[in-house]
């Protein structure tokens, strides 16, 4: 039997299979990540309920095609309402919760299931985020860091990356989590030291939810001055293998789950790129080439669970005719790496009240680029870094629940952090010439120091080294009474390599004044070790201290229970000290230039931001959703130039001011219509769907943006030298880029046939094809600037089909 007959075999068998699916999962303590039995769930709307067994399981059947909101209530925890479960047919639905628990339950409070989740130990600038969620995002391509770049603390340079830079930080800042496994950056075409990249190696698929923290979290958290988005992948399916397969317009990707053997279970998943193999483009044209893998397996034991995880990915990409683009020196670019990370975690409950959690992980990235021109001998190439920078973890945690819900947990960690930093330049000498730009028989007349040596370009240091970093801490979760819940904690971070030794003390609290209304508020010190590649540039730089962030926040939520919707405000204030500064920029000189720059950097550099944040979230419930994200903030470095402007403040790098995200979709099914089900009840419809225009479920929605201008420092032209410079005496980032504004639209449509489930989505980005400006290049030898612009309207789409 050919694989083509299997196919349409298969599709004739699901096409009249039963429409009867069911929602199956397990609610946990949101806290202790035990079991929680006896949670009486309900289908809203409906007579269908039933309740979880001692292992936290649960089983809803019989159920038609269409979306559900489900009740998960039981004393001693705060009811949820987990909105918009889509069943799409025959097989089940897997919805794992996890409840809140309260430190009392008020005979004389009514609570209302509220559909947002909160995260136990974090009070203040939290969202959570399911896997639904994600997929719907506008304008996120299913990625989670570009998710949560619809927040409205969270910003990004620019859409050709989704880099998470939060609240006046710059990127680098965030720390990123998958299953408990730190990853310094987990997406192809990785920014070095920047966290953010092209396209997230992840697949979305896997991932149950997030977990986003915009400031001061526990102390659990460490290691980084901003964030925490904290992302948990779901186990495989327990009763059968089932599989997937995913199709785009930039590449294709595959899926399997299933059970291994008793109390185990399996995902893996594998993607690759094909622009290159399916279309022709211009030589100048840089076509992305990329492949990854993903896999998880589960292990339970009893009391015990294991969870082994891995990711890999590799990629590459070329431009060429790079001059006549961008005026570069070297007429072609290439830019690529790879990224891995693996590890492994046992959980395990020792009696009611004992917990304990390890992990051992290992976490890789390179970066390798070259500008260079194709030609025989050694001035082809100006430009190349094949960095490689890796990082072993192990970690451990205990914690111990006591009575109404208080919590105290200890932990400690130990870091081998491996990085070889190998970046190599032209080196370039400093010409006076007396022609114009333009004029190339003026080859310019060198110039010398008072040494009578050239002044040249200073050489990128090569180096590479093994650091340690360790540390403990400390956190508690206590609700002295119902309506308040304080969490304090501090850690103790040490890194070997650089001597650095830093206390940071964290606490937060939130008051419920009744059940729709929170107060909140948070202070915390975190700090960050400078980059590898910094501590690699010169011998000096091993002293450098990390930065320290001092974040002080206070905010209201408020719940509208019988809508669905969340409205928060919130006001933050971070200080910044010990911010990286070329000690070039410290001498008093004429210009500060490439040529004046050097590799030795200090820890001396002081910021400050500032705002307020307003946020309105309505959950899926019925046909409507949507978000309002505003904010406005200020950021602001102090100049540390000798000169006029000494210790000003000027606006640093992401002070954006304004950032305003509206999103919204509209959702209407047609499963249950009964004209629509004869029509998709006919053989040959499955064949077709395709290209039909509805579906048993449809789904429009949108995303706008603004973004005030980035500000900038330009430089000025020395004509005499032919080079860019900045004047020692100029104000920095006193200019700024164009504002940006951008519409992003989806589309997507669903279809169940018994297990075969399809869905077809089209995303159109930048809708109207803004022009928006990513940044200014300025290219020595080159009187022109470059302008190198973000995504312009950009059409894409695929399908997703599963069993």
């Amino acid at each position: 039997m050919t694989a083509l007959l299997r196919t349409i075999l298969l599709l004739g068998i699901c096409a009249i299979a039963s429409q009867a699916g069911a929602i199956v999962g397990v609610v946990r303590n949101a806290q202790t990540g035990k079991p929680v039995p006896e949670v009486f769930v309900e289908v809203q709307g409906t007579p269908a309920s039933t309740r979880t067994d001692s292992v936290g399981a649960y089983a809803l059947d019989d159920l038609s095609p269409g979306s559900y909101s489900l009740n998960f209530s039981r004393n001693g925890y705060e009811p949820l309402l987990r909105t918009d479960v889509y069943v799409p047919g025959d097989g089940d639905k897997r919805v794992d919760i996890e409840l809140t628990p309260q430190a009392q339950q008020l005979a004389t409070m009514t609570v209302r299931a509220s559909a947002f989740r909160k995260a136990p130990d974090m009070a203040t600038s939290t969202k959570t985020m399911d896997i639904d969620e994600i997929l719907r995002s506008p304008g996120a391509l299913a990625d989670v860091q570009r998710a949560v770049q619809d927040l409205p603390s969270v910003a990004s340079g620019g859409d050709n990356v989704n880099e998470v830079v939060v609240r006046g930080g710059v990127p680098g800042e965030n720390l990123f989590l998958m299953d408990n496994i730190e990853i310094p950056n987990p997406n192809h075409f990785a920014q070095q030291g920047s966290g953010g990249g092209v396209i997230s190696l992840l697949n979305p698929l896997l991932v149950k939810g997030l977990t986003f923290c915009a400031g001061a979290p526990p102390a659990q958290y460490g290691g980084k001055a901003s964030s925490v988005l904290d992302v948990t992948l779901r186990d495989g399916t327990s009763n059968m293998v089932l599989g997937g397969v995913d199709l785009s317009v930039g590449g294709a990707g595959t899926h399997l789950e299933g059970p291994l053997w008793k109390g185990a279970s399996f995902m893996l998943s594998g993607s690759k790129s094909f622009l290159d193999l399916v279309a022709h483009f211009s030589p100048e044209t840089a076509v992305p080439r990329y492949w990854g893998a993903q896999a998880k397996v589960s292990q339970q034991l009893g009391n015990h669970k294991l969870t082994v995880n891995g990711i890999y990915g590799d990629n590459s990409i070329r431009l060429r005719d790079a001059i006549a683009s961008f005026g570069t020196r070297g007429n072609e670019i290439s830019a690529g790496g790879f990224v891995y990370a693996t590890g492994m975690t046992l959980r395990s409950f020792w009696g009611e009240r004992l917990s304990t959690t390890a992990t051992v992980s290992a976490t890789g990235n390179s970066f390798e680029r070259r500008e260079y021109t194709p030609r025989p001998g050694p001035d082809a190439e100006f430009f190349r870094n094949q960095s490689v920078e890796q990082e072993q973890t192990g970690k451990i945690e205990a914690a111990l629940d006591l009575r109404g819900a208080n919590r105290l947990i200890v932990g400690g960690y130990g870091k081998r952090a491996d990085f070889n930093i190998a970046v190599r330049e032209k080196l370039d000498t400093l010409r006076l010439y007396s022609a114009p730009w333009a004029d190339t028989t003026d080859t310019g007349q060198i110039v010398t120091d008072g040494s009578g040596n050239p002044v040249v370009s200073p050489t990128p240091a090569n180096a590479g080294d093994v650091g340690y970093k360790y540390g403990a801490y400390a956190s508690a979760i206590l609700r002295p009474w119902a309506p308040l819940k304080i969490v304090p904690g501090i850690r103790i971070d040490r890194f070997g390599y650089t001597g650095a030794l830093s206390a940071s003390p964290r606490l937060s609290a939130v008051y419920s004044v009744m059940p729709s209304l929170d107060m909140s508020g948070a202070f915390g010190v975190q700090y960050q070790d400078p980059d590898y590649t910094a501590i690699a540039q010169s011998p000096s730089n091993r002293q450098l201290r990390p930065k320290r962030a001092l974040t002080g926040i206070g905010g209201v939520e408020y719940f509208l229970s019988k809508w669905s919707t969340k409205l928060s405000i919130e006001g933050y204030y971070k200080r910044y000290d010990g911010l990286l500064v070329d000690s070039s920029y410290l001498q008093s000189v004429p210009a500060v230039t490439r040529f004046t720059h050097t590799e030795a950097l200090a820890a001396s550099g002081k910021g400050k931001s500032y705002g307020v944040e307003f946020f309105a979230q309505k959950k899926l419930v019925k046909n409507f959703s949507g978000s309002a994200a505003y904010s406005y903030s200020r950021v602001w470095y102090q100049d540390a130039r000798p000169g006029p402007h000494h210790s000003e403040w000027y606006p640093g790098d992401f002070d954006f001011r304004h950032n305003l995200t509206l999103t919204g979709g509209y959702k209407f099914e047609l499963v249950n219509r009964p004209g629509y089900k004869r029509l998709r009840n006919q053989a040959w419809f499955p064949f077709v769907s395709w290209i039909f225009p509805l579906a048993d479920r449809n789904e429009i929605s949108a995303k706008f943006r603004v973004l005030g201008g980035r500000p900038f420092t330009e430089p000025d032209t020395l004509a005499q030298y032919r080079i860019w410079g900045i004047p020692a005496d100029a104000r920095l980032n006193a200019s700024r880029y164009p504002a940006y504004h951008s519409l992003d639209l989806r589309w997507e449509r669903r279809y169940g046939f018994g297990f075969l489930q399809m869905i077809y989505y089209f995303e159109f980005q930048n809708l109207y094809s803004r022009r928006n400006v990513w940044q200014y290049l300025y290219t020595d030898g080159n009187p022109k600037r470059a302008t190198v612009y973000q995504l312009p309207f950009f059409p894409s789409g695929g399908m997703i089909i599963g069993f």
